[in-house]
């Protein structure tokens, strides 16, 4: 087995293992776990807490309690989460932040303190105007509140240095995935969309000290190789994630390569860098304030496919992938924007809704195998 081939295998047993990898931190480590739906959360506060930031983004799990709690029209990522929660699944968790991005999203930390009462749920509200001064005070804000919540739990203060420490720790892995991607791109017969998402899912569950560590190398493995863009078309994919597997393993069925991506669960969490500032949560209020292209987002001048557009372009790409998730109102609002900016382009796009749930993705094989088809005949 390559060394290629054992750092991909130990991140796909990381990101198919989330609890065992909590278990194995606590075990070690005497440390507590902090669960974390990881849209615009900053998990910079909880690095420099000391403790480990552990990503919540639901799962491919039957649904039976969580419609106790939320409607049948709420997305599969929310049912999941609530049906995790409901189950005992987070019992291992220290505390769980949630952000308050969506209609949907608004109402789980209260529905989450009433499925599991014990783990404490810690809610951020991030503002609309975030550009402005004050919107960037506000947000600093938030974190400052999250912050002081998590020093209760845990009894370690952020102090502006451990939290300075931690936003640049981010910054290089973030630099790195991004470097990653771009590699990757060229390696198609290597990185396929599964093994790409494996890479970035593990990332979610260790610390990213060792995870950057890991990538690094994987990233250098890589470059060693002779160049390889495949024979399938080369695709950007936009969305909230690319989950399930077998969807990935569609994709790579057909010969898909993933040249870039705007996803939620993937490079919208990597290519904003955090800037300078004395005060390291005015840092994470600015990063918020600088990010663009993302539906959990105010975004006035709709921006998101102007850069899916921009990305098509920097990598050659033949089309975009535009994943729905099925009830995510947010990103079902921002499509026509997206669609217009594709077709005035003249980029091709395949609308496919999926959900996490999907036991089959037989109903999307022809769609795929149809669009590989016209992108490789043009």
């Amino acid at each position: 087995m390559s060394r290629i081939d054992e750092i991909l295998k130990e991140m796909e047993y990381i990101a198919h293992h989330p609890a065992k990898m909590v278990m194995k931190w606590k075990s070690e480590t005497g440390k507590k776990a902090v669960g974390i739906a990881p849209i615009h959360c900053a998990e910079e506060v909880v690095h420099a807490a000391g403790m480990l930031p552990v990503g919540l983004w639901g799962g491919q799990t039957t649904i039976m309690r969580a419609t106790e709690y939320l409607q049948a029209f709420c997305c599969s990522v929310a049912k999941a989460i609530m049906e995790l929660s409901a189950a005992g699944a987070y019992k291992h968790l220290d505390a769980i932040i949630f952000p308050e991005t969506c209609d949907t999203f608004r109402v789980i930390p209260l529905m989450m303190r009433l499925a599991d009462p014990l783990t404490p749920v810690i809610g951020l509200v991030l503002p609309d105007n975030r550009k402005i001064q004050a919107g960037i005070e506000y947000t600093a804000n938030e974190y400052r509140t999250i912050a002081k919540k998590l020093e209760e739990i845990t009894g370690n203060k952020v102090t502006d240095e451990s939290l300075h420490a931690s936003i640049e720790l981010y910054n290089r892995h973030h630099a790195a995935m991004m470097r990653f991607f771009d590699v990757a791109a060229e390696h198609a017969d290597v990185i396929t969309p599964y093994w790409r998402h494996q890479v970035v899912k593990s990332s979610y569950y260790v610390l990213k000290e060792k995870h950057l560590a890991m990538v690094e190398e994987l990233t250098a493995e890589l470059s060693a190789l002779p160049v390889n863009k495949g024979k399938g078309p080369r695709v950007v994919v936009t969305g909230i994630m690319t989950e399930p597997d077998n969807l990935l393993h569609l994709f790579g069925e057909f010969g898909y390569t993933f040249v870039a991506d705007d996803l939620a669960q993937s490079s919208r969490q990597f290519r904003t860098p955090t800037p300078e500032d004395p005060d390291p949560f005015i840092r994470l209020g600015k990063r918020f304030a600088a990010f663009e292209g993302c539906s959990c987002v105010c975004d006035p001048e709709k921006l998101r496919g102007k850069i899916i557009v921009d990305m098509v372009k920097k990598q050659q790409a033949d089309g975009v992938v535009v994943l729905i998730m099925k009830f995510c109102d947010p990103e079902e609002y921002d499509y026509p924007f997206i669609k217009q900016d594709l077709e005035a382009a003249g980029i091709p796009h395949l609308y496919l809704e999926i959900e996490q749930q999907m036991d089959s993705v037989e109903q999307l094989r022809t769609r795929l195998q149809a669009f590989s088809e016209m992108l490789m005949a043009k």
